[in-house]
């Protein structure tokens, strides 16, 4: 029972593996899409996709800066000079009175201005800023969690620090300032925009950015379901600014910082400003400001927020700002490819790589795995390089390694399945699924060896033959003796223990090799298929059909070869056919 639903197991297998193996490729090709789509959808590794951007930042090709932006850095030159921070505001007012007196576009300050100090240096400041017209100043949100989930409607936000309200009444511009790093710490993305209670602001970048375009502060509108912002420039001309699906800026980093713009030393702007009012030579040409924007802010190491982006592990988030400002002068965006067209890009890749990968053999599959991984990465990186395009680029690679992995152990399970059906071939009988004689022989020949060395391991053999076979054939044909052939088999087994290797010896004669059994087990074992055969009606079409057996029972003693043993057996085996048959004989 157990042998023969074995069988039928392993024949429902091969058959269902091999008729059906496009079905099985499909399965396997959705079956992958799902999962990775599963993984991308709940982002679960959302931080090696991270990298993946980060190297495709890295690896574009330079891109020139073509916004009119100069950095003015409060470096430690600027810090030995003027003192320890904070500064008196004096010397901010005497910077943006030597700028201006340039016409910049602006002078974009990244310090906060929010705590009074000396009332007479607050008051200079003031004038300057007054005078100047074209200083934009910063405000920070204070956040409960590093989330940008919904800052826009104010959640998670507790409180704002903004500049005093003698500075921010002559600013051009308020913008704020906070970055939220991704959950590796890295800064790839600022909020467009953050509220609180009363009071909108918008990335001071982005405004800067804006206002330079001509667009008024009534002509800027947020989308959040379409994941972008509006605004209408001078000349009716409209800008579009792309967000991610979180509704984040995802800054377009150009360069590494120094690398990016023209930056001046603060003190050195200074000095040569009162070099130039004295009318001496000054070592910084002033007209280098004349139309620019000026972007203000500190750069010495300790003072300043130093951040690790996509381009270099640490950056001074002042140079945020100027990418920003960059961006939307230039209308350089990047652009974040929807979630359901990049589900459907690992789809795609799933069901295409999977099926061409089940054709192949391992090594094959494993080239075409690499060449696909390779030639997925690179497409992924040209994208990004050429069209601003940010596309889903390691979720797929990880279902074109899944599909390998799956369809490499597919095909494993194939090769498995036929290796052992050809050799179930070469050593099973077709009709009975008894081993054959030609594989028995092979068996028969290592123990009888074992036997012939180690004189106490014990061995014994029968040979059985169906009573009246022939009787049977030429009555009821031919088929009704394949059916008692095949119930017998079935019988053999049931009564031999799982050790006993059972063969067709040929026509209706069979042999039972009993390995460390003696000559009484084996008498016991033989009665029972006696008496098993005996017992057993045989259906054959509307007939019941019984016969007997008889059998001959050797041990192995002092037998030179294995054929000795058998001719004994068979003896036996003859013994019993004429007492009358249905008998079991000893040899």
């Amino acid at each position: 029972m157990v042998f023969a639903a074995m069988k039928n197991f392993r024949d429902f297998i091969y058959q269902r593996t091999f008729r059906y193996k496009y079905r099985i490729r499909w399965a396997l090709a959705l079956f992958v899409a799902l999962i990775v789509i599963l993984l991308y959808q709940f982002d679960v590794l959302e931080r090696l996709e991270l990298i993946t951007l980060d190297y495709r930042f890295r690896l574009r090709a330079s891109q020139p800066l073509k916004a009119d932006i100069v950095f003015i850095d409060m470096a430690e030159d600027s810090i030995q000079d003027i003192g320890r921070w904070p500064w008196p505001r004096s010397w901010h007012a005497t910077l943006i009175k030597a700028v201006s007196d340039h016409k910049p576009k602006a002078i974009v300050f990244d310090v906060l201005f929010s705590e009074p100090q000396d009332p007479a240096d607050d008051g200079a400041l003031e004038e300057a800023i007054k005078g100047s017209g074209v200083v934009c100043l910063p405000l920070l949100f204070d956040l409960k969690e590093q989330s940008a989930g919904s800052l826009y409607k104010g959640e998670g936000v507790s409180s704002l620090i903004e500049p005093l309200p003698q500075f921010a009444k002559y600013a051009e511009d308020v913008g704020h300032i906070n970055a939220i790093p991704d959950m590796d710490g890295i800064l790839r993305r600022v909020p467009p925009l953050i509220s609180f209670r009363e009071r909108t602001a918008y990335q001071l970048g982005l405004k800067v950015g804006m206002d330079a375009l001509g667009v008024k502060d009534g002509d800027i509108s947020f989308y959040p379901e379409k994941h972008e912002i509006v605004a209408k420039a001078a000349g009716n001309k409209t800008i579009k600014i792309p967000l991610d699906e979180k509704n984040q800026f995802i800054i377009n980093w150009k360069a590494r910082w120094g690398k990016e713009f023209k930056h001046f030393s603060y003190i050195n702007v200074i000095k040569s400003y009162a070099l130039a009012v004295k009318g001496l030579a000054s070592p910084i040409d002033f007209n280098e400001f004349r139309g620019k924007i000026c972007v203000v802010g500190l750069t010495a190491a300790g003072l300043t927020d130093i951040k690790p982006v996509p381009v270099e592990n640490a950056y001074p988030a002042v140079g945020i700002n100027a990418m920003v400002i960059n961006s939307v002068i230039t209308n350089d965006f990047i652009y974040s490819l929807p979630r359901y067209w990049n589900m459907l890009i690992i789809l795609l890749v799933s069901i295409i790589v999977t099926l061409y990968l089940s054709n192949l053999r391992l090594i094959g599959g494993m080239a075409l795995a690499t060449m696909g991984i390779v030639s997925y990465a690179v497409l992924s990186t040209f994208i990004f390089g050429v069209f601003n395009i940010a596309v889903a680029t390691f979720y797929p690679i990880l279902a074109i390694g899944l599909s390998y992995s799956l369809t490499s152990l597919y095909a494993q399970i194939l090769q498995s399945i036929e290796r052992a059906r050809l050799f179930r071939q070469a050593t099973r009988d077709g009709l009975t699924n008894l081993y054959n004689i030609r594989h028995f022989n092979l068996l028969f020949e290592a123990e009888f060896r074992n036997a012939s060395v180690y004189k106490s391991k014990r061995l014994a053999i029968i040979m059985a033959d169906i009573d009246n076979f022939k009787h049977i054939n030429d009555t009821y044909g031919h088929q009704a003796g394949d059916t008692i052939l095949r119930e017998f088999a079935k019988i053999i087994q049931s009564k031999c223990r799982q050790t006993d290797v059972v063969a067709r010896y040929g026509g209706e004669e069979f042999v039972v090799m009993l390995s460390g059994a003696g000559q009484k087990d084996a008498l016991d074992i033989a009665e029972k298929i006696r008496e098993g055969v005996q017992n057993k009606k045989f259906r054959f079409k509307n007939d019941n059909l019984g016969t007997t057996i008889s059998m001959g029972v050797v041990e192995f003693s002092k037998e030179h070869d294995k054929e000795e043993l058998v001719e004994k057996a068979d003896k036996a085996l003859y013994k019993a056919k004429e007492e009358g048959k249905n008998r079991v004989c000893v040899g």
